[in-house]
């Protein structure tokens, strides 16, 4: 069992909140998730001082895209970065009894605020998917973490021409190549890092989550959810651009590694078939590996919600990486996709609300439910 204590650490414009802040915060509210930009709350109980305002909303150190930063250590010598964000909003909930009145901070991190306020036209002609998304990243002093795409539309078959904000633009590229798109801090540096890849792109498991097992047991609540309607293959015709002749694209089954026995687009006999829409593709590449997307996006009809003693679990759940779920019986225990993750730290618990996915169902054999870096209870 670890020694060293647990603390949270909350920095405003990169120094740390004031004394007065510090002992007037109630809760912390963190919500970090895949396709959408992370949002936090903080939470101040309000007091009159002597000049009769009230004391906390009093510091006008809130003011719009102020950087928000919230550190955890659990166990750790280092506190690790939980998310960056920008103040967007401050709400004041008074009352006429005393300690009813509250002091609400919302902020969102860059996908939802500095990247959605730039709506410049801009072209980018015979550029992959990566490398719009490398350059569109690096532009706000995000470090990059983009799977390269091979090149998809050139100056033959159409010309892109970006008209929307960064963010709605880096979803519809997301979108297309069936890719996650999300920005969190990397945790020791605080530096944010812009995540454009493939869900599944880091198959470690970042931990065990347990329920209804014994000292172990880590999960206060698990819900699995099997939408066995949901998958479907996909098959159609595309044009070429210059002859207009048609070709056929076909994507039968999911293209990721399947998480489970029994792959949930192939337990469906027959399997259902759809197709893209027409104005889906601009090419017979981007046909297929579009076809190919929605296809490996609908096999994943299991999904998932939790909520974890973050005391016991001794870490942050994070998103876009997976998680081992044991005593959720042979069909839903095994590997879950973390796609969304609650945090709400107080001063005396911390519980993280997770959601996630996956597209198989029973055990493979080969998970290993061994956490090493588990608290002793």
């Amino acid at each position: 069992m670890t020694i060293l204590p647990s603390f949270f650490l909350v920095q405003i414009a990169k120094a740390p909140l004031p004394r007065l802040l510090i002992e007037a915060l109630s809760l912390i509210e963190v919500e970090t998730a895949i396709g959408r930009a992370s949002m936090v709350r903080l939470s101040f109980d309000l007091s009159r001082n002597v000049m009769g305002d009230y004391d906390a909303a009093a510091l006008p150190i809130f003011r719009p895209n102020t950087p928000l930063t919230i550190r955890l250590a659990l166990g750790l010598p280092v506190p690790f970065a939980l998310v960056n964000a920008y103040v967007t909003e401050t709400r004041l909930l008074a009352g006429n009894d005393p300690g009813r009145s509250i002091l609400e901070v919302v902020a969102a991190d860059a996908l939802g605020t500095l990247m959605g306020q730039r709506r410049a036209p801009k072209t980018w002609p015979n550029c992959p998917d990566s490398v719009v998304a490398t350059a569109i990243l690096a532009s706000y002093g995000i470090i990059p973490d983009v799977l390269p795409t091979p090149p998809q539309r050139t100056t033959l078959d159409t010309t892109t021409t970006q008209r929307s904000s960064d963010s709605v633009y880096l979803s519809q590229l997301a979108h297309r190549n069936g890719f996650d798109l999300f920005v969190a801090p990397e945790p020791f540096s605080g530096l944010d890092m812009g995540h454009f890849r493939l869900p599944l792109s880091q198959p470690v498991p970042q931990g065990v989550l347990s329920i209804d097992f014994g000292r172990q047991t880590n999960l206060r609540s698990f819900n699995a959810f099997n939408d066995m309607q949901r998958p479907v293959a996909m098959q159609g015709f595309t044009s070429e651009p210059k002859t207009r002749l048609p070709l056929p694209y076909i994507a039968p089954a999911a293209t990721e590694m399947p998480m489970g026995m029994e792959p949930n687009l192939l337990r469906i006999l027959p399997p259902p078939v759809d197709r893209i829409s027409a104005t889906d593709a601009a090419s017979p590449q981007e046909a297929q590996s579009s076809a190919l997307a929605r296809a490996t996006a609908s096999s994943r009809s299991v999904s998932c919600q939790g909520e974890v003693d973050g005391i016991k679990f001794a870490r942050a759940l994070r998103c876009g990486q997976t998680v081992l779920v044991r005593g959720a019986g042979r069909e839903n225990s095994g590997l879950y996709y973390v796609d969304s993750v609650t945090h709400r730290i107080s001063r005396d618990d911390y519980a993280q609300s997770f959601t996630g996915w996956r597209n198989a169902v029973g055990l493979t054999g080969a998970e290993i439910f061994i956490d090493p870096f588990a608290a002793i209870a």
